[in-house]
């Protein structure tokens, strides 16, 4: 990296971030400072509404997973910017503005995950070349600013040679809980998939990462003694481990991390929308995937582009608890009149309970029932 003399301080809102999209925000930040000619510094605190901060491994999540991504640590900002000789850099520094965010989140530049951004209406007509287009630049990004903490590493290498080493491997990742921005795969869509290729690869073992309990419950059943998972924390409902009360935040952090890094090391990959194994393609040069979301638009009576809302849509577990997990429900990838009715009726409820709550909560205030 060429000499730059601003800094940036990455500290961006993260307020309902899986640690997965806190990667992700991060490396297009990086992505921003390399346009601008800025020295990045990552510096995630209590302050971005992050879930992952630990007090015991420090001020900065950051720098509990990786280490700094160049020269300078958040500390050696820090006590640049509490020395008086160096007040330039003080009034030089860039920060994370509404502005900046807006351009992150539509330049062309940045790195995207899945084809239902803001641009839900507008899907690019060449799918493969746009994905390609992403993982390029997901993995420039990884291979110049990310390096991870050696003792996690080592939990990687170890749990590698005992299960994966001189093995074929399937990653497979099943995304459950309360994804709602994308169309949910049930794990029965999962079994023509696997099981084709394990036809095609008989030595074939496979290692499962998934966020709900159910799943991995079912896919040992279905596959025994082939299937191996980390140990980690998961989730029985629609709550998403890291929102969970149980657990320290570092350790659901470096879980996340942990999977996608065996992902990684496998030889192909099987999954659903996910910044997960997005982020598993990232950290491998060669890793090849296929995507049972992507051919969809509804599910389980939910529409996913122009008519998605994150107010009404529900989350996976919530719409897939009631099927039989052992077979593709009929509502898997369709929406019939009476859901789509449904649907629409959800979405206007959906703001009529919004703006209840919002008016609740002020009056409250007001009355000095409720602090702000």
């Amino acid at each position: 990296m060429s000499e730059q003399k601003s800094f940036f301080l990455i500290q961006p809102p993260l307020k309902h971030a899986g640690f997965s999209a806190c990667l992700l925000t991060v490396l297009n930040y990086v992505r921003h400072c390399e346009r601008e000619g800025l020295t990045p510094v990552v510096h995630i605190d209590d302050a971005c509404g992050t879930r992952f901060l630990d007090s015991k491994y420090g001020g900065n999540v950051w720098e509990q997973y990786f280490e700094p991504v160049g020269a300078y640590s958040s500390s050696d900002l820090q006590r640049m910017l509490a020395d008086p000789a160096c007040a330039q850099i003080a009034s030089e520094l860039h920060r994370v503005d509404a502005s900046i965010a807006a351009q992150i989140k539509t330049n062309s530049d940045s790195i995207f995950t899945w084809m239902f951004g803001h641009w839900r209406t507008d899907i690019p007509d060449n799918l493969t070349a746009w994905f390609e287009e992403q993982r390029k630049k997901g993995r420039e990004t990884v291979r110049s600013y990310v390096r991870i903490k050696p003792h996690i590493l080592e939990k990687v290498d170890h749990f590698f040679d005992l299960y994966m080493k001189g093995r074929h491997m399937l990653g497979v990742h099943i995304r459950g809980t309360d994804l709602h921005y994308a169309p949910p795969v049930s794990p029965a869509e999962y079994f023509e998939s696997i099981e084709r290729y394990l036809e095609d690869n008989p030595d074939a073992h496979i290692f499962l990462a998934t966020d709900q309990v159910q799943y991995l419950e079912l896919i040992k059943k279905r596959y025994g003694s082939i299937v191996h998972h980390y140990d980690c924390l998961r989730s029985s409902t629609s709550t998403a481990p890291f929102n969970s009360k149980a657990g320290s935040p570092y350790q659901k952090g470096e879980d996340v991390l942990i999977d996608v890094l065996l992902l990684s090391r496998c030889d192909f990959l099987i999954r659903g929308a996910s910044n997960i194994p997005e982020m598993a393609i990232f950290f491998s040069e060669n890793l090849e995937s296929k995507d049972l979301s992507l051919d969809k638009r509804f599910a389980f009576g939910q529409d996913y582009l122009s008519r998605w809302s994150s107010l009404a849509t529900r989350p996976a577990w919530e719409m897939i608890k009631n099927t039989d997990l052992e077979q593709v429900s009929k509502y898997a990838g369709s929406q019939s009149t009476l859901q789509k009715l449904a649907y629409e009726w959800r979405r206007a409820w959906a703001v009529v309970v919004r703006n209840r709550r919002r008016f609740r909560r002020s009056l409250r205030r007001f009355l000095g029932i409720q602090k702000s």
